[in-house]
């Protein structure tokens, strides 16, 4: 089986096949923990560089540091997608960092290599090889047209190597001088090169190295480096084709990288320059070097201009080739790589990554890195803080270790993150003066993803302390709309989302969330008579379409409030318009009728999840304290169970509520009507009550299962 070889050339070292769990980030769908903090790892990541974040974005925010990258540099928050729409502009994944700070064109999502060019392959060179050895033909002054000719043709003779096929070409038979036989020999190297038969593409290469012709000479000497780092994996590779870089023929590949040192020195500006010098870098990650090539990295990002659109491909180099690589024994002894390798360990768990990631950094182990930081005392001081923050929980070292500088015009990526943390420190130690720090910290996080972090800091502060109507006070500092809309959505009573629904001062996305919010908790603690009367705020013409609850998610903001006023009622079970119902339930709350068609209004519109999932958040994210809207929410699984015990339920009424639990459970035996299933048991139950008792409804002729 042809192998898909990792790339040879160093430019683009990020894009070959990896022997690790890339970078630990998956950014195919995430939902943040509304919190900051955190001392784990999560796929979406903040302004504070820290344990939580990607791999590869504290590095984006070091590199930005580095280049002295202080704001948004005339960057923009991306356009919301379905990725990443619910993180607001408080957190921040690879992805979406990358949209925001290196964008790509409008319209292009992803790299679309051709099957045909063989990217990831030894044979990524097959068509830029061609083109340059017919160049260097077409300018020998020492062969002949007819011998030209017949090279030029037989240059296609190496594509069927780049195919699978082992099998010798025929080659011509017609080339007799001297410098047209080097050529020849060059493309018999080059096709032994492609077949994989790397000993002999040694020989020939080795054998070139002195050729007369100059373009030969000095192709077949970087030649001689790809092949031996090529040569270096094939023990690399398993019977189907996973690979692992631990067994890597080191002794080939610091061979590779002394052919790449003596092809730099006798051509210091030659046509492969660039490419050598980048393939330095794989030799020395097939080595295993780790700590001169962190130092090498490192250098790469302080020179980097920041707004390259390079950058997120260096990037990406780095995490996959230096990171997360089995055998990883640490040793980095360059400040910016080796920041970033702390900041990984010190995740309080790695559930995912236990075999590339050592114990936790102890503080010992810190102290003895100051050397590399000599020179970076500000981010040395900031990982003694973060260690100390995540690992030894000593928040008042964190303090001694993070003056108060709260009061900038404005925060570079590392000074930010030093207030932050300092911050988050006072809230751990419940210091009364947190929430006039991050007031005064707030006036200078003018860099994209800065502010809305403190505001969520601040928001978090006021909640826990009862003050929840501060953030919707006039003049609030608290502008963030995911922030506001949650605590709306969470916590607040009925009264601030009365208010809210109406206020003049608040967005359009707020009024609706709020109004939402109020309609239907009070549908759903049994505030009927309060639905009608508030029922009327809801504009004509409103939107039915939406992700019920999900309006931050949905990159369109639509809050679904028509399904209030004209939503699906369906045809199986006729109810009347739900104003009707609820008006019904506000005179008697355990009329049997009215009871069904609300439920049916919660089944046929998508309520039943929103209900399900209602209040289920940890403690220490936003929204985590006790909602102010009194009450439980009754969902379907409640409601039927309320017909069920009714004296007063009709026959039709009693069976449509026992068809409806048992279908909670259909197809899957899930229960989509509460949170909380029954045994299959009582579901058995149901299912021969509707049967025994009922046996001519077309709900018992209907139902064949339970499950």
């Amino acid at each position: 089986m042809k192998k898909r070889w990792v790339l040879a050339g160093g430019a683009a070292l990020a894009l070959g096949a990896l022997p690790q769990i890339v970078g630990a980030s998956g950014d195919f769908g995430c939902s943040p923990t509304w919190a900051l903090g955190l001392s784990r790892y999560e796929c979406a990541g903040s302004a504070l560089i820290g344990p939580r974040n990607d791999t590869r974005v504290n590095m984006a925010w070091l590199m930005r540091e580095k280049a002295a990258a202080a704001g948004g540099s005339g960057a923009s928050y991306p356009d919301d997608d379905w990725d990443s729409a619910d993180f607001g502009h408080v957190f921040v994944s690879w992805d979406s960092m990358q949209a925001t700070f290196w964008p790509k064109p409008r319209g292009v999502d992803t790299i679309d290599y051709d099957e045909d060019s063989y990217a990831g392959t030894l044979c990524q060179t097959l068509v830029s090889g061609a083109e340059a050895f017919r160049a260097a033909l077409a300018s020998s002054k020492t062969i002949e047209p007819a011998e030209r000719a017949a090279l030029s043709q037989a240059r296609d003779l190496l594509e069927p190597a780049c195919n699978g096929s082992d099998a010798e070409p025929a080659w011509p038979s017609g080339v007799t001088s001297r410098a047209g036989e080097d050529y020849l020999d060059y493309l018999k190297g080059a096709q032994a090169f492609y077949a994989e038969n790397f000993g002999g593409a040694a020989a020939i290469f080795e054998k070139l190295a002195e050729s007369r012709e100059p373009w030969v000479a000095e192709t077949s000497r970087y030649m001689q480096a790809r092949n031996a780092l090529a040569a270096s994996q094939v023990p690399a590779f398993g019977e189907w084709g996973w690979y692992d870089n631990g067994k890597v023929d080191s002794d080939r590949a610091a061979a590779g990288r002394t052919a790449l040192n003596g092809y730099l020195k006798a051509y210091p500006e030659g046509r492969y320059a660039a490419s050598a010098t980048g393939l330095q870098r794989r030799a020395l990650w097939l080595m295993g070097a780790q700590p001169p090539l962190s130092r090498i990295y490192d250098g790469m990002l302080a020179r980097q201009p920041r707004q390259d659109k390079a950058v997120p491909g260096l990037i990406e180099e780095i995490e996959a080739k230096l990171f997360f690589t089995r055998g990883m024994s640490g040793g980095l002894d360059a400040p910016l790589t080796l920041a970033t390798w702390d900041f990984a360990r010190m995740r309080q768990t790695e559930p995912m990554m236990s075999e590339y990631v050592p114990q936790p950094l102890s503080a010992e182990e810190l102290e003895a890195q100051a050397p590399v930081f000599a020179d970076m005392p500000e981010l040395y001081g900031y990982l003694k803080a973060s260690q100390a923050f995540h690992v030894e929980k000593d928040y008042r070292r964190v303090l001694e270790l993070l003056p108060d500088d709260a009061r900038r015009g404005s925060y570079t990526p590392l000074a930010f993150s030093r207030q932050l943390l300092r911050g988050l420190a006072l809230e751990q130690l419940n210091d009364p003066n947190a929430a006039g720090f991050w007031q005064q910290l707030a006036g200078g996080a003018k860099g994209l993803y800065q502010r809305p972090a403190v505001e969520l800091a601040l928001a978090m502060n006021w909640e826990r302390s009862g003050d929840i109507a501060r953030v919707f006070a006039k003049e609030s500092p608290i502008t963030e709309p995911d922030i506001r809309v949650m605590l709306l959505q969470q916590i607040a009573g009925p009264d601030l989302l009365r208010r809210q629904a109406s206020a003049a001062g608040a967005t359009r996305l707020e009024r609706e969330a709020a109004l939402f919010i109020l309609l239907y908790k009070e549908l759903s603690r049994g505030r009927y008579a309060d639905f009608v009367k508030d029922l009327a705020k809801v504009e004509s013409g409103a939107h039915k379409n939406g992700w019920i609850g999900g309006w931050l998610g949905d990159v369109n903001h639509e809050v679904p409030l028509g399904l209030f006023t004209s939503g699906d009622r369906g045809q199986s079970y006729p109810c009347p318009a739900l104003s009707q119902t609820a008006r019904t339930l506000a005179k008697r709350s355990d009329d049997p009728g009215a009871q069904l068609c609300l439920a049916e209004f919660y089944r046929l519109n998508g309520f039943d999840a929103y209900l399900s999932d209602e209040g289920k958040r940890e403690a220490a994210q936003l929204g985590g304290t006790p909602s102010l809207f009194l009450g439980d929410a009754r969902t379907r699984a409640d409601l039927y169970a309320g017909v069920l015990a009714s004296p007063s339920a009709s026959a039709e009424q009693t069976a449509y509520a026992l068809y409806r639990s048992v279908m909670c459970y259909a197809p899957a035996g899930n229960n989509s009507c509460n949170p909380t299933d029954v045994p299959v048991s009582q579901r058995e139950a149901w299912f021969k009550r509707l049967k025994r008792d009922y046996p001519k409804s077309k709900w018992a002729i209907k139902l064949k299962y339970y499950w």
